[in-house]
């Protein structure tokens, strides 16, 4: 009797050993499309952000892997202004390009350190030259181009910047 009971303890703790040992894991891969959005009403300008600045991004869809969904639409990120020129005299257009810097995961996959999962990708735009003009007529020198700006209602591919391995909770 004494063997069984032993027997029955050894089974019910290597059970419980193996559900802790075996959370279920799974590996975003690097390259993994993702499409993210920037907050609505935003403004993003040459005109008015500088390089540094960091913008707050959230995700369209779900990333989704072997089924699952690993980070739900919705999770919030950070986007930062990698270059900006103001616009100028004579002419001359503004330009401003974002790289796609991370997303917060949240829900029922944490990487094991409590990492952000890591996005490349970039949204650029250059504004309308006036240069034409400025040179036609004198008071052209005068004319500033137009601003480089980022549509924030826009839907913009990103990737998996770095391959991570998540945990389930």
């Amino acid at each position: 009797m004494r063997g069984a009971t032993l027997c029955a303890l050894a089974i019910l703790a290597l059970a419980a050993l193996s559900a802790t040992a075996f959370a279920a894991k799974v590996a975003v891969p690097e390259g993994t499309p993702v499409k993210v959005m920037f907050d609505a009403g935003k403004k993003i300008s040459s005109g008015e952000l500088k390089a540094g600045d960091t913008l707050s991004i959230r995700l369209v869809e779900d990333v989704k892997i072997g089924g699952k969904t690993i980070v739900g639409a919705g999770a919030k990120g950070i986007a930062k202004v990698k270059e900006v020129t103001p616009s100028s005299k004579p002419g001359k257009p503004g330009k401003i390009e974002i790289s796609f810097v991370a997303l917060t995961l949240g829900g029922d996959f944490r990487s094991k350190d409590g990492s952000d999962l890591k996005l490349s990708g970039t949204a650029k735009d250059a504004g309308s030259s006036h240069k034409l003009l400025s040179w036609l007529f004198i008071f052209g020198l005068f004319i500033k181009g137009g601003q480089g700006e980022i549509d924030a209602a826009q839907i913009y591919p990103a990737a998996v910047g770095e391959t991570i391995v998540l945990e389930s909770r």
